[in-house]
């Protein structure tokens, strides 16, 4: 059993298919929607697949057979101590609670092990202190 993340592009014909369903359904994966966005224009879905290669492997060909565009998400984010100023946007927007304030020091504390490497605080960061990396 593994686990990957991907980034899903869908565009707006495909917004309303069960995609999700034939996942769990079609190919045996337990599925963790991370993170979703769906307007007039199409839609985004980060997502966890827990299963066999060969189920993620078929799942993956499901996907792109049905124009699905796909991204592996084998990125992480990382913080640079030395840029951050500890003013907290990050903390508003995370949307896993990967960071918090140290009440103590008032120091930004990241958890990567939380982090699902959605971009948000790289987004928010004003120093440019967070950066996608492997």
């Amino acid at each position: 059993m593994g686990s990957n993340r991907y980034m899903l592009f869908f565009t707006p014909d495909l917004i309303n298919e069960p995609i999700t369903y034939r996942m769990v359904k079609d190919f045996d994966l337990m599925i963790n929607i991370l993170r979703a966005e769906i307007d007039d224009t199409g839609g985004r879905l980060m997502i966890a697949f827990e299963g066999s290669p060969q189920q993620i492997k078929s799942a993956l060909k499901y996907l792109t057979d049905n124009k699905v565009q796909i991204k592996e998400l084998n990125e992480y984010v990382h913080k640079d101590a030395d840029r951050c100023t500890d003013c907290g946007m990050c903390v508003s927007v995370c949307p896993v609670s990967a960071f918090v304030v140290d009440r103590g020091t008032w120091k930004i504390i990241f958890n990567s092990d939380k982090c699902i490497a959605c971009g948000m605080c790289i987004d928010a960061c004003p120093p440019g202190a967070m950066k996608l990396g492997q």
